[in-house]
This record gives C-alpha cells, sequence and structure tokens, in this order.
C-alpha cells in the first residue's frame, strides 16, 4: 500500500533542497537590507549581520509554489461515463495536455455517446467538452482534444525519472480538480500485467493515490513532465468498489513521458498503434542461466563471448525473423545500437518501434570461442492486433464459473444426489400407495359380505 511521505521525510527533503537551491529554479530575490532592533533602554541600536541568511524553507516552498503552479497549466480534470458503470453514472479522471492544439492524453477514457459527452476542466475551471480521438488497448492511454489554447502543454523533463527524487502528483480525487499530492519515485523500470501483454518500463511511485488520479500529471519540482499515472490494476469488482468511494487507495505507477509521447504520436498520425513484429519467442530460461553463469568464476577468467541477451526460443515460420535467418537459440545482443541485456530490453524496445520499420540487430549464434557477433537488419512488420481488455460483466463471470472444472464435478455431484433422493421418494410413494390400495381392498372386503 502506498505510503503519505512522513514528517521526517519532508524535512530531510527541505533540508536537502536548500543545499541545492543555486541550481534549482529562478535566482532568488535580493533580500531586503537589515533592520536594526530597537533599543528600550536608549544605548543605541545594534547592527544587523550584513548578509543574514534567507530562510531556506522560505525558498523551498516558492520553488514548489512554481513547480506546482507550472505543472497544474498543463493538467485537466475529466469526467465521463464508462460502459462498466452501474446505471450510467458518471467517473472521473484525470488527464496530460501534450500539444498546441488541445490533445489530452488520459487512461482507459470509453469512447462517449451522445448523450453523455466528456467534459474537461482546465486549471483556470473554465467546463469545455473533450472530443474522444483514440485508444492503445496495450497501453491503455487515450488521446484526447478540447479546445486550442486554454492550456499549455507539459514540458517533458530531459533528465527523466530517478530513483528516490521528490515528486509532484496533479489529479483529479474524487473529483477535486488540479489537487496536488507529494511522493518519491521508487523503483525503475517495472514490468506489470496491466493489459492483454505485458507492459514495461514503468516508473513506481510511492504516494497516495485516489479514484479520479488515473490520468494525472507525475512532474518534478521544477514542474517538468515526468510521466502519466496509470492506474488500472485492481480487478472489475475491485474497480467499481473505488468508483464508489470503497477504496482510497492505488498502487502507483506510470508511464514515462517519452513512451506517452510516442504513443499520442502514433495515435495522432494513425488512429491506432502499430508496434514492430519480428515472430520470435523468447527463452528466458536460458537467458537467466547465461546471466547466472556469467557471474561464476574468478577475476583471471576469460570472459565469455556474450554472457547475456534476448535468446530466441522459437522463430515463427513466414515472419520477419524466418525470412531473415534467425534460427532458435540465437541470442540478440543489441538492436538499433542499444545494448540488449535481457529478454525484456528487447520487448521494451519492439514496444517502442513502429511496425513497417528495418530494425538492426547483432546477435551471436553457438557457444565457445567460435561464436561471433553477427549483424542482419531486417523490415519488422506489424503486431497482430488485440482486443481492448474490457471488464468482465455480470454474465461473463458467470459464464467463467460455469466452465470452472470444479464447478462442474459440483453441479455433477448435486444433480446425482437430487436424483438418488427422487427416487428414494418415488420409492416412498410407491410403498405408500401400495398399502393405501391393500388397505382400500380390506376395507372393501369388510364392508361388502354375501348374503
Amino acid at each position: 500500500m502506498p505510503r503519505r511521505p512522513s514528517t521526517i521525510t519532508t524535512l530531510g527533503l527541505a533540508a536537502s533542497l536548500a543545499l541545492l537551491l543555486p541550481s534549482c529554479g529562478p535566482p532568488a530575490p535580493p533580500a531586503a537590507p537589515p533592520v536594526a532592533p530597537e533599543d528600550p533602554a536608549g544605548v543605541g541600536p545594534r547592527p544587523a549581520a550584513a548578509n543574514a541568511p534567507a530562510d531556506p524553507v522560505d525558498a523551498m516552498e516558492r520553488v514548489v509554489a512554481e513547480a506546482i503552479a507550472r505543472a497544474r497549466e498543463s493538467a485537466v480534470a475529466l469526467e465521463y461515463s464508462s460502459a462498466t458503470s452501474p446505471g450510467g453514472a458518471r467517473r472521473v479522471a484525470s488527464g496530460v495536455v501534450v500539444g498546441d492544439n488541445g490533445e489530452v492524453l488520459s487512461v482507459r477514457i470509453d469512447p462517449p455517446s451522445a448523450a453523455s459527452p466528456i467534459v474537461a476542466r482546465v486549471a483556470s475551471g473554465r467546463r469545455q467538452p473533450a472530443h474522444w480521438v483514440a485508444a492503445d488497448p496495450e497501453t491503455g492511454l487515450t488521446l484526447l482534444r478540447i479546445e486550442p489554447g486554454t492550456t499549455r502543454p507539459a514540458t517533458p523533463s530531459t533528465r527523466g525519472a530517478r530513483l528516490g527524487m521528490p515528486l509532484l502528483v496533479i489529479g483529479n480525487p474524487f473529483g477535486l480538480a488540479h489537487s496536488v499530492s507529494r511522493g518519491f519515485v521508487s523503483g525503475l523500470g517495472r514490468r506489470l500485467d496491466l493489459s492483454p501483454r505485458q507492459l514495461g518500463g514503468l516508473i513506481q511511485v510511492d504516494a497516495a493515490l485516489h479514484p479520479g488520479d488515473s490520468g494525472a500529471l507525475l512532474a518534478d519540482l521544477h514542474g517538468a513532465w515526468i510521466g502519466v499515472i496509470r492506474s488500472g490494476l485492481a480487478t472489475p469488482d475491485e474497480d467499481d468498489r473505488r468508483a464508489r468511494g470503497d477504496e482510497h487507495h492505488d498502487l502507483g505507477f506510470a508511464i514515462p513521458a517519452a513512451d506517452a509521447l510516442w504513443v499520442a504520436g502514433q495515435l495522432r498520425d494513425r488512429g491506432r498503434v502499430d508496434r514492430a513484429y519480428l515472430g520470435v519467442t523468447m527463452d528466458h530460461a536460458a537467458a537467466s542461466a547465461a546471466s547466472t553463469s556469467s557471474t561464476g568464476g574468478g577475476p583471471d577468467a576469460a570472459a565469455p563471448v556474450v554472457a547475456t541477451g534476448a535468446v530466441l526460443g522459437r522463430v515463427l515460420a513466414d515472419t520477419p525473423a524466418d525470412r531473415a535467418g534467425l534460427k532458435t537459440g540465437d541470442r540478440v545482443v543489441a538492436i538499433d545500437g542499444q545494448t540488449v541485456r535481457s529478454p525484456y530490453d528487447l520487448t521494451d524496445r519492439l514496444d517502442r518501434t513502429p511496425a513497417d520499420a528495418d530494425v538492426t540487430l547483432d546477435f551471436v549464434r553457438g557457444d565457445g570461442p567460435a561464436a561471433r557477433v553477427k549483424r542482419l537488419t531486417l523490415r519488422a512488420s506489424r503486431r497482430p492486433p488485440i482486443e481492448p481488455s474490457r471488464p468482465a460483466k455480470p454474465h461473463d463471470r458467470e459464464k467463467a464459473r460455469a466452465d470452472d472444472p470444479r464447478t462442474r464435478r459440483e453441479l455433477v455431484e448435486t444433480v446425482d444426489r437430487l436424483e438418488r433422493r427422487v427416487r428414494e421418494l418415488e420409492k416412498e410413494n410407491g410403498t405408500r400407495d401400495e398399502a393405501v390400495q391393500a388397505q382400500g381392498k380390506r376395507d372393501e372386503a369388510t364392508q361388502v359380505r354375501p348374503r
């Protein structure tokens, strides 16, 4: 469960920021000349210190306030209707302005109906309609468009996220637009099952998040854009509980700004995200074994040709990798000049490469001293499309439960038990009927006697 920054953490941050103030933000205004204190005894004023130091807490507050003001201008609060909302109830979310023409990125916003449009609220408080453009099922990012000129696009950070760095979250918790919370980066390069395919390269954020913070703007203490809060780690039932306010937290993970901008460009230009596809599977066990073996041996041991990389587990027929001559067991060590240390490096890089692009791979075939790094360039194709992941409806959950082998077994046992009971009842009824008939015959014989 994400933790709120403690008072000790905040004070420590204040002290650290005070030391860094000469390099953070605009220079402080010149201090007012010191005023000598009054002397009620009439001895005369004592001279004040000529270079009295500025209050570091005031300086820190000024820097943070300026960063918050810049970040809030690039954030919007959203109100929309979800296909899974009970009774068509409205939901709240957040968004980040990413283009001069009013483009906004949010997360998992359904296309609106004519009767229930998406409404965006900017930092000034003005409300306006938001037009749905396109969505990416793999990341959940949704591109919207509002009126140009009413907001300022976010400025991406040139340094990116760093482990432990303090952060600002500009969100819309419970519909309280442009609220600000504090946190810090607690992990980098996280991989989670947030969509039909695993999503990697995420920023783990330790901050208090609430319903409505999905799509929130993540900024550093300069007000520069770090990423987009990506919620959606809960099951559909938990989503409904959060929508009702029963849950007050969420796991903090964000899509980096650079990745979000790439997805936004694809959605703007193509209406969808076409990612590169090679037609291979990864052998994760082989990569792990090679990485483990590379740590063995003393300092004078001969280093292997390659210790890490992405080992190809399978090359599918009639795919770009097959036509280029790649084979099962080949170890990819670089893609487009960037080192590949694990299978995840390769898949993450392909996730951010457009379809039909030329991809250059460095790979090693075989083991031992004869192994050499080879290079080839191939034209990637389009990744097979997937359907957007939608929460299961009640009848879908009932069908899934009915398809469960344990449920079927329990059903068969129940039917058998009921059939046995029915047979017992039929036998009891038959015995009772025979007894009634026998009694009837005896009564008839008693009443009707020959004269």
